[in-house]
């Protein structure tokens, strides 16, 4: 039994196909391809002379092969690509019009029930008639001739210094004319298992999802409905334009759009959507086409009561409506504040080049954090264009892998990719770094307030060597526990609960807010560290014996109280204590408790300290242990109170669920009806989301989306994108506009 390997799914279907009906594929040595056929008793040869490769530009890949067979050396090219690509190279005859337009109706068919459809076409080089006109010897010698014309042409492309590529696809353009319709292809694409599920919980999350697809727009409109992207009560908009200027331009479809669908939105009101004030005469609104209600295919494909329905909006724009808008700003702009406003966006026919520009486009025209996600060599533009690139490895080969930041097996494992890991990492490094700052603001805010009573000298307050090793081992150890082993809260609830990924969404984790309040905090403390004990120490003699008080007898009292506190602080503010977080908090109290201990005891034959004898005065003084034991408790009980009470009178969902799980660690919150009630929605309110995810086909991505402002354990809210609605404020007319480009229904 033979077993395919193919770049694509769609060659090696092709090709298994081919050899269930006889026509085998024996292999390859070298450049001599082998052809088991049913009509021969022998296998058949050919010669590989050229591969045309596929590129963004082209949309399709050729090969030129010779026949090796006596008397018939004729040179073939066999192409595939896309319907509108191979369809535009036909040679006119009524054989190629008549299979054209069986070929169209069959591939309507299949895009309809969401197939991954592909064009076939040939020619025999230089062309048929030259097979009649000549004999056959004369025939062979024509086309060789006129084969290596060509040859040396595209040779010379591939060697050229300057300009390769464009000389490269001129070259191939001139030999891939006037072809033959041989027919047209059709696979299942099956969806990977959870992928509808994904999806669902992402638009639950409130990341609104983009899609960017090569296939055809019935596909991509069945692949929407398959996937839950397009929703039972959702409304189509479909976008199929041409340049600016005529009256089916993508331009004049998406206003028209907006004003039918958003009339105040205020989209129209910026000048940023308008063509140069030299063009508008001639895009006078009586020029444009009448929108009026005429049956046509488009509602086979959005099905009845389009645009009446109660759901959003998700916009559906074809790659030659694509490409005319990013060509011209004020249609860019305008595509992009009503994708902003629609649910979700499919992008069809389009190619590697215009996935990458659409990622650009959010990006860069809201000002968001984009994720995009592919599988196949075709999406690795998009992948190094996004913010965070993803890649699945499967059939399609590992280039999207291999151009990524992150590499996973499935669609589904993106969930858990963005909900568990995403979240998590960006609550550690959040709390980490304001630790961090925090604990440091602590330890040069006492250095800073002695320098009022030293002359502002740059004199320590105590001894160097404690500075030394401050962030080393003192204070360390706490913010790498929380940076690596934090858990705001358990993985399997942020799993079931998908609407809390908003937190990220809103930078609830960090912020200038938060960051102020930890250096406020930090300065308070170092304050209430230093004064308490400074002025504690500002007695004739700390200990019985009458001796006076020594500069670093008090500073080692303040640096080991400080020690204790940013430990401790740290340790408060962690949400997962386990093994490794006690360690990490007592680690820093217990080597500074040690050094404090020895430090002072090396004899100055070793070498002379300033700190000789210190623990001579600090251990048997009742200032030392006492002003540790107060300013510790001093500082720590502001923030131990503002936090306990912002638990049990302020909390959020995450603190609710944390305390349930606390409670009740087997508590089954997919099934509690408190959480996972009905739908209750009391407004729309529109945020500003921080994450975007774009996708190739099933994959998908982000932009803006609504949330309520808050949100309570009653019931899960819907997550729609911004719509025309009462609770919005955005009054909607009443159409059932479907097909911009036609303005037919």
């Amino acid at each position: 039994m033979i077993t395919y390997k193919a770049q694509s799914p769609d060659e090696a279907a092709l090709v298994q196909a081919a050899a269930d009906v006889g026509f085998i594929f024996r292999g390859r040595e070298r450049e001599i391809l082998r052809l088991q056929t049913p009509f021969l008793d022998h296998l058949e040869e050919y010669e590989l002379l050229n591969i045309l490769d596929f590129t963004s530009a082209r949309k399709r890949m050729s090969v030129i092969v010779r026949k090796l067979e006596e008397g018939d050396g004729r040179i073939f090219l066999l192409c595939k690509g896309a319907d509108n690509v191979i369809f535009d190279r036909l040679k006119p005859s009524s054989g190629n019009e008549q299979l054209k337009a069986k070929t169209g109706e069959d591939l309507d068919l299949f895009a309809s029930e969401g197939l991954r459809t592909l064009r076939l076409a040939y020619k025999v080089l230089p062309g048929e008639l030259l097979l009649v006109l000549f004999t056959e010897t004369l025939a062979n010698i024509r086309t060789e001739d006129e084969y290596n014309a060509w040859a040396d042409r595209y040779h010379d492309a591939t060697v050229a210094l300057e300009d390769r590529d464009d000389k490269i696809e001129a070259v191939s353009n001139e030999i891939e004319q006037n072809l033959r319709l041989l027919g047209a292809t059709a696979i299942e694409d099956k969806l990977q298992d959870g992928v509808p599920e994904a999806i669902a919980d992402l638009k639950h999350a409130g990341i609104k999802v983009w899609v960017a697809t090569g296939d055809k727009l019935e596909t991509a409109i069945a692949i929407g409905h398959s996937t839950n992207l397009i929703e039972p009560q959702s409304n189509v908009i479909i976008v199929r334009g041409g340049t600016y200027g005529t009256t089916k331009s993508a331009y004049n479809q998406l206003s028209d759009a907006v004003e039918r669908f958003f009339p105040e939105s205020g989209i129209m009101d910026s000048p940023l959507v308008h063509p140069p004030e030299d063009d508008k005469a001639s895009q006078h609104r009586s020029d444009r086409f009448s929108l009026r209600r005429m049956p046509t295919g488009a509602s086979s494909l959005v099905g009845s009561r389009n645009g009446e329905r109660p759901g959003g909006f998700v916009l559906v724009i074809d790659g030659v409506a694509l490409e005319h808008a990013m060509e011209e700003e004020f249609t860019k702009e305008l595509l992009l504040q009503l994708g902003i406003l629609c649910e979700a966006v499919i992008c069809c026919r389009v190619s590697p080049k215009q996935k990458a520009q659409i990622v650009r486009l959010v990006k860069d025209g809201i000002d968001v954090v984009t994720l995009a996600i592919g599988d196949g060599a075709n999406d690795v533009s998009m992948i190094q264009a996004a913010d965070v690139g993803v890649g699945i490895s499967g059939e399609e080969g590992l280039q999207a892998v291999n151009s990524s930041d992150y590499a996973i097996a499935q669609f589904r494992f993106l969930t858990r990719l963005l909900f568990v890991h995403s979240h998590w990492s960006y609550a550690r490094n959040g709390n980490m770094i304001v630790n961090f700052f925090y604990k440091n603001i602590v330890c040069i805010g006492v250095l800073w307030w002695f320098q009022i009573y030293c002359a502002w000298s740059s004199t320590y307050v105590f001894e160097y060597t404690y500075l030394l090793f401050w962030n080393v081992f003192w204070s360390l150890a706490p913010v790498i526990a929380i940076g690596l082993f934090d858990r705001i809260i358990d993985d399997d609830i942020l799993m079931t609960l998908p609407e809390l990924y908003r937190y990220g969404r809103e930078r609830r984790h960090f912020g200038i807010k938060r960051f102020a309040i930890y250096m406020l905090d930090g300065i308070m403390q170092s304050a209430i560290i230093f004064f308490i004990i400074y002025y504690t120490y500002n007695t004739t003699s700390a200990v019985k014996h009458g001796w006076g008080v020594y500069q670093f007898e008090m500073g080692t009292t303040i640096v080991v109280a400080t020690a204790i506190v940013v430990n401790l602080v740290n340790g408060l503010n962690t949400a997962a204590w386990t093994g490794w977080v006690f360690f990490s908090v007592s680690i820093g109290i217990i080597l500074i408790w040690l050094y404090t201990a020895i430090y002072p005891e090396i004899s100055p034959g070793w070498f002379v300290t300033d700190a000789y004898g210190d623990n001579r005065f600090t251990f048997p003084s009742a200032y030392f242990w006492f002003g540790i034991i107060l300013v510790v408790l001093l500082s720590i009980l502001p923030r131990y109170v503002l936090k306990s009470y912002k638990f049990i009178y302020l909390p959020n969902d995450i603190d609710i669920l944390r305390s349930l799980r606390s409670i009740d660690p087997k508590h089954d919150i997919a099934h509690d009806p408190a959480i996972m009630g009905n739908l209750q929605r009391g407004g729309v309110e529109e945020l500003d989301d921080d994450r975007l995810t774009m996708t190739e086909t099933r994959q998908s991505e982000e932009g803006r989306a609504s949330i309520p402002a808050r949100r309570s354990f009653q019931g899960r809210p819907s997550y729609q994108g911004v719509r025309p609605s009462a609770d919005a404020g955005l009054s909607r007319a009443n159409p059932s506009q479907v097909d911009m480009s036609t303005g037919r229904e």
